[in-house]
This record gives C-alpha cells, sequence and structure tokens, in this order.
C-alpha cells in the first residue's frame, strides 16, 4: 500500500491524501511553470487531482493551436512556428482526463467567448478520433479543384486552419497506423513539419497546404508500450511527439474549480496574446537569448536517441508559444530556459515508459558479453533473444549502449575463405 500525507484544510472541511510515487518518475523543475501556462497549471491543481504539468502541457497545446502559424521563429532557413503534438501517459485512471478538462473549460467556456467579443475567431476544435489521414485532411482541406456553373469551387474547403484536436484514445491511432494502406501516421508527421498533405486517393481528393494542426492525446504506459514498439513508423512518428508522464498527485475529497473572476482574468489574458499572435509575422531572439541558443542548441544536438532527434525544434517552438503569452515578439532567454526544463521533463518521461523494458533486455545484452566476449548482431539475435527481437528495437538498444559507452563495435571478416560483407561484432568496453 502506497504511504500518504493527510492535509487538512480545516476552513474547507478538506482532506487531501499525496501520493507517493515511485523514485525514478520524472521531476518537473520549478522552471517549467514560467508565465500565464504556468499560474493557471498550478492554481487549477491546487484543489484538484490533475498533475500540473499535465495542465501546463495541454494549455502551452491549445495556445499554440489557437495562435496559428503567422508568427514564426526564423534562424537562417530554418522555421519555428508555435505547433506542439503532445501525448501524456499514465496508468490506468491515472489522470489524464484529469488534466485536460480545466484547460477544456478555460478555453472553450472562456477565451472562445472573449475571442468573439474582440472580432476574432477560436481555432477549430475536434476531438477525434485521428483514425486516417484522410479524415485529417478533410477537417482542414483546400477550396476544391473543381468549379460549379457558377464558376466557385465545389466544395469552399475550410478558411481558418487553426486545428486543435483533444484525442483521448491515442492507443487506436497507434493501432491505425498499423494498418495496410492507412495514411494516419504520414499525415501526423507532414502536419507536425510543414502543414502541407495530399494523400492519394482516387476518389474525392483532398489537398491541404499551410495548415496548423496541434494535438494532446492520452495513452496509458501498457498500451504505449505495446503499440508503439509494433509500429513500423516508431522512430518518425515518435520525434515528433511531446511524451508527457502524468499522475494523480494526491486524492482530493472535495475538488474545487478555479473560481470565475479568476477563469475570466486567465480568459483575457489569453485572448490579448491570440490577438497580439494575430498581427505579428515574424519572432526573433534577442541577444541575450542568442548566447544561451549557443549553447544550448549544440548540448541538444548531442543527445543520441531516436526520440530527440527533433528536440532543437521542440524546444524553440515550446519558447515561442512562451513568448506570445506574453505578448512579445522578442523569444527571451527566459523563454528558452523554461523550454528546455520541460524538454528535459520529456526526456525524463521517455526514460519512465520505456527504459525499464529496456534496461532488461539491455542487460541480457551486456550479461551475453560479457560471457562470450564479443558476439555478432547474428549470434546477439538468436542466442540473446532467440529471435523474438525486430532489428529495429534491438539496434536502438545496440547504439544506446554505444552512445554510454558499454559496448563498441568493430568488423569481422569472413575466415572461412568465402566472399561477403564483414559480420559486425560487439564487446564490452572494459573501464
Amino acid at each position: 500500500m502506497s504511504n500518504v500525507v493527510r492535509l487538512h484544510d480545516n476552513s474547507a472541511h478538506h482532506t487531501i491524501e499525496v501520493e507517493e510515487v515511485p523514485s525514478e518518475f520524472p521531476v518537473p523543475d520549478s522552471g517549467c511553470y514560467y508565465g500565464i501556462a504556468g499560474r493557471f497549471a498550478q492554481e487549477a491543481c491546487a484543489q484538484s487531482e490533475a498533475d500540473p504539468v499535465g495542465v501546463l502541457m495541454h494549455l502551452l497545446t491549445w495556445a499554440g493551436a489557437y495562435f496559428g502559424n503567422r508568427a514564426v521563429l526564423r534562424l537562417g532557413d530554418v522555421e519555428a512556428p508555435p505547433r506542439l503534438f503532445c501525448v501524456t501517459a499514465s496508468s490506468a485512471g491515472g489522470g489524464k482526463g484529469t488534466a485536460a478538462a480545466p484547460v477544456r473549460k478555460l478555453m472553450r467556456d472562456y477565451v472562445d467567448v472573449q475571442l468573439r467579443r474582440m472580432g476574432l475567431s477560436p481555432a477549430l476544435y475536434r476531438d477525434g478520433p485521428m483514425s486516417s489521414g484522410e479524415g485529417l485532411a478533410w477537417a482542414v482541406r483546400d477550396p476544391a479543384d473543381t468549379e460549379d456553373e457558377d464558376g466557385n469551387p465545389t466544395d469552399k474547403g475550410i478558411p481558418d486552419k487553426r486545428l486543435m484536436i483533444l484525442e483521448e484514445e491515442f492507443a487506436a491511432v497507434l493501432q491505425a497506423a498499423r494498418r495496410e494502406g492507412n495514411t494516419v501516421s504520414a499525415a501526423i508527421r507532414r502536419f507536425w513539419d510543414t502543414g502541407n498533405f495530399s494523400p492519394l486517393t482516387k476518389n474525392n481528393r483532398v489537398t491541404v497546404t499551410d495548415a496548423h494542426v496541434c494535438f494532446v492525446a492520452h495513452i496509458t504506459y501498457e498500451e504505449l508500450v505495446k503499440r508503439l514498439e509494433q509500429s513500423e513508423y516508431a522512430t518518425a512518428l515518435a520525434s515528433r511527439i511531446l511524451w508527457v508522464c502524468v499522475r494523480r498527485p494526491k486524492i482530493v475529497a472535495i475538488p474545487e474549480s478555479i473560481p470565475v473572476g479568476r477563469m475570466l482574468n486567465y480568459a483575457d489574458e489569453i485572448a490579448k496574446a491570440i490577438q497580439f499572435s494575430s498581427e505579428t509575422n515574424e519572432l526573433s531572439l534577442t541577444s541575450e537569448a542568442l548566447t544561451v541558443w549557443s549553447t544550448l542548441a549544440i548540448s541538444l544536438a548531442k543527445a543520441n536517441t531516436p526520440m530527440s532527434e527533433r528536440s532543437r525544434m521542440q524546444v524553440l517552438r515550446i519558447a515561442c508559444i512562451f513568448a506570445l503569452l506574453d505578448c512579445t515578439a522578442q523569444v527571451e532567454a527566459h523563454h528558452l530556459r523554461a523550454a528546455a526544463h520541460l524538454w528535459d521533463y520529456c526526456l525524463g518521461s521517455v526514460a519512465y515508459i520505456f527504459e525499464g523494458e529496456q534496461n532488461e533486455d539491455a542487460n541480457k545484452i551486456l550479461a551475453a558479453l560479457r560471457k562470450h566476449g564479443g558476439l555478432t548482431t547474428t549470434q546477439i539475435r538468436i542466442n540473446v533473444f532467440q529471435q523474438n527481437i525486430k532489428s529495429a528495437t534491438m539496434n536502438t538498444l545496440l547504439k544506446s549502449l554505444e552512445t554510454q559507452g558499454r559496448i563498441r563495435r568493430s568488423t569481422r571478416h569472413r575466415n572461412d575463405g568465402r566472399s561477403g560483407k564483414p559480420a559486425t561484432v560487439f564487446e564490452l568496453v572494459k573501464h
């Protein structure tokens, strides 16, 4: 049974039980909770069972969807729009929906109303499911290239291509991605990259250009490890997503929402930021931020794991959202630092979710190399895993062990006199 700490609030007759978490569970740096997003996340969780980092990531992604892709940070030929894809993971009943609830309420019931009063349009919103690339494309489609008898497009398309999706069954998305001919993975990747997508279909062909799609999805740890490992597009898809562990940090007998007056204040501040973004063409780094980025970018680039392939772009995108929420076109050093703290939490989440299983397999490899002195990839696959491991999974394990400096690879020429490609041999690194 988990140990708990009971906190009594006599004025409200509340009892709160703070739940114990595993020692390896990621812990967000306080620097994550920057600005209005951080303030809202912490206030929304003061008297609820929501996880502040879960609320924070829902709000940053949702705000980014409303900002659109007009205000973009440019560094050379690199463009970083305020566009995020986030997946929150937890145990069953671990608080994914609880983290979404206050943000949905803020944006749908308060910010949307305030924007309409200001003469601005909210972004499109969908609950999902993201079951196919064609379905995603249809939600943000261009006008049809066919005309009616009056010379107008037979389908006017979607003029405002800002779209926020809350997908509560991401396991179904990963399952759909495995089906032959399904284009949901390709669509997600292209919408993250450029916002352009044109699925090749025989009928009702749809083209999308310059769309701005953001989503937050929910999944359990068990389903994530199972489905993502099986997905053919695991690496390409995974590196475009911010993986975030959430949990129920405490049990609250009588949860309370943020008071209406406070919600109105938050909505007004966010609506003004959305208006600012609609009037801003380009973001830039301040001189101090450039100094910070010159060091941070090199550090991020040295990370050698599949899911950190796009780490620099992810950090810049988060920093853009922090800046726009501050109603400034100048991305400052503190925006970058807050974004980097959040990225660190995402890396910690990946380690917590995936490395437990990977460590077991990695230890099997190390034990076999310790016993036999050196093994080829074929020998590892057969002798260590009895061929019950996918090549991509095993290669990721081997690369990870190499990066950690625990094994090294070399080539061994055939000794049977026959021609052929040299074998790759792995050995332990002795310290």
